[in-house]
Formats: C-alpha cells, structure tokens, sequence
C-alpha cells in the first residue's frame, strides 16, 4: 500500500439487525487499516454505533467512521437498450464507491461497480450464480434471439463488473470454488480473523455447539435436532457423566420462539441445556470447560446442488479449537479447511460416525488432552492477525 494517507471504505453488504461473523471480520479489518489511513465502514444494520460494535467485535472502532447506507438491490430500472443498460447499472450505488482510494466489498451477492482507483472484492460465499448463468424467468419467456443478445449483454456487464475490481478475495477454499464456478473470476484466499483470547481453565465433560437457530428456509440451518437426537442416542447406549450445551441467536419472532421451545422439548429427555442469545461472556466460558465441539450445518444436504447451506467457512469451530475444544464436525464446506481429521479433530460423515469419534473422545482422556493442545495451535493459524497481514500482503 503507498505511504500516504488513503481513504478506505469498507462495505459490508450481509443485511440483519445482529452483528455476525461477516460483521466482526470488517470490523477487524477496519481497525488495523485505522491506525494508518482514514476508514469509513459502510454497512446496513440501523441501530448499529460503533460503541456497541466495538464491544461485540472486541476492536477499538475509535477511529473509524460508520456510514449507514439503505439495503437497496433492485434499483436499476431495465433498458431494452444495452448501453443504457450498462450505465444505470453503472451508476448504481455509485456513492458506495467513489469517495474512496481503496473500495473493500464484502459480499455474497452481485457486488456493485467499483468507482474507486483501487477495487478489493471480498466474497463470503457466492449465493447465485452470476445472471448471464442463470437467467430470470422473464429472460426466459423471450425469442431464442432475444435471450441469446440479452444473455451476451449480461455476461459482458458482468465481466465489466468483475474487472472494476483490482484484487479478488474469498474466505476459504470452498468460497473460492464456488466463486469460480458461480461467478467465473479467480480469487486469493483469506481465512477470516478469530479471536484466541480464551483462559486456560480445567475441562469439564461438557459437549458444545454453537450456531443460530434458524428453521429451514432461513439460511444454513445449524440441524440442532439432529445433534440432540444424536446426543440422546449416546446416553441411551452407555454415556455417563456428560452434559451438551446447545447456544445460538435467535430471532425475535413466534414462529422462532415455538422452534426453540420445540428443540427443548427434545432436549428435556437427556443432559442437554439450550441457551438463545446467550451473553458473549457466558459463551467464551463455555468454550474455555467444554472438552468437544459439535458442528453439523450441512448434514443431509447435497453439496452440490446447494453449497450455501454447508458452512462457508467455520468461525464458531476455530473459536471453538482456540479454547482448547476438539472439534468433531462434518466433513463438508469449509470445515474440512479447518480440521485436520486425526490430528487437531475429527471430520464425520454420519451420525454413527459423530457417536464414534464423541466416544472415543469421552472414554480417552490422553487423547482429548492432546488433540486439545493440537486443536489450540492450529487455532493460531487463523487468527486476527494472520488476517490483517494476509490482506494487506494481497493489498500490496
């Protein structure tokens, strides 16, 4: 990066009223780039301050400026004639961009046109693929010449688009698959920053999974019936002396509320306790005792006709290792990044392997307490600061 002073921005597309992990990574990211330039972080959560996300995210936000900007994505009005087209599609949230030297878009969605000098494109995971590859409805009820011009307009917008961007980023090899595949443009790899500031405490038999509750059509679902099922299962073959803490957010809605209430009627027949919108501090606890972490997001669901709904990524499994919790997650979407099977954790197909590799665990304390250890150095690998050195290495 050049010596003098750049304006930054950095745009976090993800829509909701939390901060999440896509929110703590631009927070990160905007701190370390604070303590040289100037920072804007664009983002679309109303009542967000930086007081409040300076405490969640563990940053100090001090010197970055927070810009609210309306989630508006279907601004562009259409054009039967390409090259109108292509300008209202290039002006299109052109004041995301244009105040800047350095634009960072965090996205899994289309990504506006970059305007600013230099473009850093930063993809979560591309939920569609790019329109020129899957056409609309509409698209679609046109003359065979009128879908094949429409269709070649698409695809050049959409290289246009892709090229306004200078460095292209993903959070993970799985990402980065599929952004290739879905969107047709090579990108670097930057694992998202986890924070590993976690005591040394005395492990107790405690199982923990963490992940939102969200019910089926609300994104990945984290298949918390399935883990209690599975727990419960493992209580009635033999297992003593073990508790499951199942926490995650949870929507403010009835139907959210009678889910939750759902999977607690489940886990009212075995040792497991269920904790919504637990408090950050009583969470980081729970990482620190807990001696295995569960993870499932993905189990049952084809790969490769609905990549999204496997873990991108994997935050809440590094924290996890990071405190000294060994993983036994499923083999798919970025976990199998993370977790080195046999050494750090264990990667499962089925449930019966998830009752394996839990009882091995549980029954083995040598080999808890050293795959712990692993599990803590591997954690390191994805830190907050490999982060911030692997981006502005890219940067540069």
């Amino acid at each position: 990066m050049r010596s003098r002073i750049l304006k930054i921005g950095i745009y976090n597309e993800p829509i909701g009223t939390g901060i999440g992990g896509s929110e703590n990574m631009v927070a990160v990211l905007a701190e370390a780039l604070a303590r040289e330039h100037q920072v804007e972080l664009l983002h679309h959560i109303l009542a967000l301050n930086g007081e409040k996300f300076s405490e969640v995210s563990g940053t100090d936000l001090s010197n970055v400026r927070l810009r609210y900007v309306e989630p508006d994505y279907n601004s562009i009005q259409y054009f039967r004639n390409p090259w109108r087209r292509y300008q209202a599609s290039l002006k299109w949230h052109a004041t995301l961009s244009k105040p800047y030297d350095v634009f960072v878009a965090v996205v899994h969605e289309m990504p506006p046109f970059c305007h600013a000098p230099k473009g850093v494109l930063l993809v979560l995971f591309p939920m569609r693929a790019a329109p020129y590859l899957q056409p609309s409805n509409e698209l679609l009820k046109r003359s065979t010449l009128r879908r094949r011009i429409e269709n070649e307009y698409q695809e050049w917008e959409w290289r246009k688009r892709m090229e306004s961007y200078q460095v292209k980023m993903a959070i993970s090899d799985f990402s980065r698959t599929w952004t290739r595949q879905r969107w047709g443009i090579n990108c670097e790899i930057v694992y998202p920053p986890v924070g590993n500031h976690f005591r040394r405490v005395e492990k107790e038999n405690l199982v923990l999974s963490v992940g939102r509750f969200a019910m089926k059509g609300e994104g990945h679902t984290k298949k918390q019936v399935e883990m209690l099922t599975t727990f419960r299962q493992m209580e009635e073959e033999g297992l003593r002396g073990w508790e499951y803490f199942c926490v995650g957010g949870l929507r403010d809605s009835p139907e959210s509320h009678d889910y939750f209430e759902n999977l607690c009627d489940i886990g009212s027949v075995c040792r497991a306790t269920l904790i919504a919108n637990i408090e950050s501090d009583k969470l980081k606890s729970l990482y620190e005792r807990a001696g295995i972490f569960w993870h499932a997001a993905g189990y049952g669901e084809d790969e490769n006709a609905h990549p999204e709904l496997a873990e991108h990524f994997g935050i809440s499994t590094v924290e996890a290792m990071a405190a000294g919790c060994v993983p036994v997650v499923i083999n798919k979407g970025g976990q199998r990044e993370v977790v080195r099977h046999g050494v750090d954790g264990f990667l499962w197909n089925t449930l019966e392997e998830l009752k394996e590799y839990t009882g091995l665990l549980a029954h083995d304390g040598r080999m808890l307490a050293r795959m712990s250890e692993a599990a803590r150095e591997r954690a390191a690998f994805f830190s907050r600061e490999e982060f911030v050195k692997r981006f502005q290495n890219l940067l540069r």
